[in-house]
């Protein structure tokens, strides 16, 4: 099931990149793999995110899906720098106005930006982008490597403890550099002029609720004895299993309440002020061709999670919890 899964979404991949140049656009096709990007590296860097807050809230349950977390995270490390370099080498002119402002100005009929600030400039981009996921990635790979040795009983208790909170603590401050990066690079500049100091959380926030869904989904078919729900399997009671599954449906409601605050915290600012430059582009997604899936994305990522995990009966049933999370 596992292996048609992948099978279509490589297809239709495939299908979306070959209608993009069909299309004659290339600013379509690339920013279709911009898109994709920015969401599996937000997944996937999730990953061990979780198992370190895990680790730091003393949470006994979050053991079971840490593990699986951290080797998501490591075993992207190579999509991740290969697939940024062939977007600023391939794309980086077709999505970025202040990559070659001529060009983009010779798009829009003379319009663009008046003033390219020398923060924009493309190899200070590229290389605080690459820094900050090196960063990143180095910390996670010590953060796992040092778990490791928890696992083979190196060192006593107290030092591992003491050590993994450290390097975890310093691990999560460089996730937050590095999509505080990506979030003004790809999400916030992609707009001349637009900011907004609420967008880089906003970002955080999504990522780690679609990490954490994620990390659910995929441990129901790699670590199906966190999800059994049958009293005994795998030496595990039935009360075990029902906290388990109980500490799952918080952290979702959890992380989907606080992308909810932040999506607020964003909308009522810009509402607010309204400030034409700084409003419109928030606020041009609820209207149009976006308003339909603008509005399936509150359904889905708000009203039906948070309505759904107000029930205990649904936060101790695995199969409602998969539903939930997908």
């Amino acid at each position: 099931m596992l292996f048609l899964v992948t099978i279509i979404l490589i297809l239709n991949g495939i299908a979306s990149f070959a209608i993009a140049l069909k299309s004659g656009n290339p600013s379509v096709l690339w920013g279709l793999v911009a898109v994709n990007f920015l969401f599996f590296l937000g997944v996937s860097q999730a990953g061990i995110v979780f198992s370190a807050i895990m680790r730091v809230t003393r949470s006994g349950w979050g053991s079971h899906f840490s593990r699986l977390g951290e080797v998501l995270t490591i075993s992207s490390i190579p999509f991740a720098f290969i697939v940024f370099i062939v977007i600023f080498k391939g794309g980086a002119e077709h999505i970025f106005y202040w990559y070659d402002p001529e060009h983009f100005m010779s798009m829009h009929g003379g319009r663009g930006p008046a003033h390219i600030s020398p923060w924009v400039g493309k190899e200070f981009v590229c290389l605080r982008i690459l820094i900050s996921m090196a960063f990143f990635y180095a910390m996670s790979y010590v953060y796992y490597a040092t778990a490791r040795l928890e696992d083979k009983g190196v060192a006593s208790g107290y030092d591992r403890g003491k050590r993994l909170n450290i390097i975890g603590g310093i691990m999560m401050f460089a996730y937050v550099i590095e999509n505080t990066f990506l979030a003004w690079d790809f999400g916030m500049m992609l707009i001349p002029h637009w900011e907004s100091s609420i967008f880089p959380p906003y970002f955080w926030a999504g990522n780690l609720l679609a990490g954490a869904a994620f990390l659910f989904l995929m441990s129901r078919c790699f670590i199906k004895e966190a999800w059994h729900e049958d009293a005994g399997h795998g030496g595990h009671g039935n009360g075990d299993i029902k906290f388990r599954l109980d500490g799952v449906g918080k952290v979702l409601l959890g992380f989907v309440l606080l992308w909810v605050y932040l999506f607020w915290s964003q909308h009522i600012v810009m509402w607010y002020s309204n400030l034409s430059n700084l409003a419109d582009p928030v606020f041009k997604r609820m209207t149009g061709n976006f308003a339909a899936p603008f509005w399936f994305m509150i359904f889905t990522l708000f009203i039906l999670p948070f309505i759904g995990l107000l029930f205990r009966f649904v936060k101790l049933c695995g199969k409602s919890l998969s539903v939930i999370a997908f």
